[in-house]
């Protein structure tokens, strides 16, 4: 099924490509012995890049979380239902409660609310698209601990240090700023490590 908020990155990171990168990009091919980056693109790119990336992760984890509470709401409340808020309980170091251990109704929905509560103040005070925060959003989104790519997880945690990187200086003083063609295709094996995860092909 289509993903509208990946097709939204994808044209997000597109315009950031034509606006910063493409004309380097092409520069680069018919000349690549004296070409010069434009240092200070280059490191917009990835910075904004970086934040269409986030936003995206960001995104797709609230939309399953209000669609975890949505149901739960609308009478999907047994543990069974909702065995995935045990998983998110324990990733985000909630402990568990007794009584909603023993399956007590008041105690499961305590436990219930505790977690929706939680996730949702990770997601509004998250800050990058490294490993931890990934695994977090993924999980939320309705991926299971075992699910996730661990591939997608290593090319998101390079590229949030890298985005560490010029965010705290300028564009002259960093290091790992590489040739434009070689920032489009970093955010190119991210976009398709994304659609592989979230949005996996139909089934013949």
């Amino acid at each position: 099924m289509p993903c509208a908020h990946f097709e939204n990155l994808k044209q997000r990171i597109a315009g950031l490509r034509a606006k910063f990168l493409d004309d380097q990009i092409s520069n680069e091919a018919n000349d690549p012995a004296g070409f010069q980056a434009d240092l200070d693109r280059l490191a917009a790119f990835r910075l904004l890049a970086h934040a269409e990336i986030e936003e995206f992760l960001e995104t797709k984890a609230s939309e399953g979380i209000n669609r975890i509470e949505a149901a739960y709401r609308s009478g999907a409340q047994s543990i069974q239902a909702n065995a995935s808020i045990f998983v998110m309980g324990r990733v985000l170091e909630l402990g568990s409660d007794e009584r909603a251990m023993r399956f007590e109704v008041l105690g499961w929905e305590g436990y219930f609310i505790g977690v929706v509560r939680a996730a949702k103040k990770f997601i509004s005070e998250n800050n990058g698209i490294k490993e931890g925060s990934f695994k977090h959003l993924a999980l939320f989104s309705g991926k299971m601990p075992d699910e996730i790519d661990a591939a997608l997880a290593f090319a998101l945690n390079s590229y949030g240090k890298s985005r560490g990187d010029v965010a705290h200086k300028s564009a002259a003083g960093v290091r790992t700023l590489r040739a434009p063609s070689a920032e489009a295709k970093d955010v190119e094996d991210i976009l398709k490590g994304l659609q592989s995860f979230f949005v996996p092909a139909p089934a013949n």
